[in-house]
C-alpha cells in the first residue's frame, strides 16, 4: 500500500513542479509580450481611436452595405475578378512578406534563430 502511495506522491510532485515551471516561462514571456508591446507603442505615438473615428467608421460600412448598387459593384468586381501574371506576382511577393514577418517573429519569441530554449533543470535518461 505504501509503494502506491509513494509512487502517486511522486507523480503529484513531479506534475506541480512541472504545472510551476510552465506558469513560470508563461509569466515571464507574458511580461516580455507586454513590455515589447509597450515598447512599440510608444514609439511608434499609437493611440486609440476616439468614440468619434468609430461612429464615423461604422456608419459609412453600414451605408455601403445598405446600398443595393454599392452591393451589386462589390459583387460584379468580386464574380469578373480574372487573375493574371500581375496578380500572381504580387500574391508571391506578399506570401513571401507574411513569411519574412512570421520568421522574424518566431525568431524573436525563441530568442535565438535555431530551436527552443529550454528552462528549467534538464532531465537525465538512464
Amino acid at each position: 500500500m505504501s509503494a502506491i502511495v509513494s509512487k502517486v506522491t511522486g507523480f503529484v510532485n513531479c506534475a506541480i513542479q512541472k504545472s510551476t515551471q510552465l506558469t513560470n516561462c508563461a509569466v515571464y514571456w507574458g511580461k516580455v509580450g507586454g513590455e515589447l508591446a509597450k515598447a512599440v507603442y510608444k514609439k511608434e505615438g499609437l493611440a486609440p481611436p476616439s468614440v468619434q473615428e468609430f461612429q464615423n467608421f461604422y456608419a459609412n460600412i453600414f451605408k455601403t452595405i445598405k446600398s443595393s448598387s454599392q452591393r451589386e459593384a462589390i459583387a460584379n468586381k468580386v464574380f469578373n475578378f480574372q487573375p493574371g501574371p500581375q496578380c500572381a506576382v504580387k500574391a508571391g511577393v506578399y506570401g513571401i512578406q507574411l513569411l519574412a514577418f512570421f520568421s522574424v517573429g518566431e525568431i524573436i519569441g525563441r530568442r535565438q534563430l535555431v530551436g527552443y530554449p529550454h528552462f528549467g533543470e534538464e532531465e537525465h535518461h538512464h
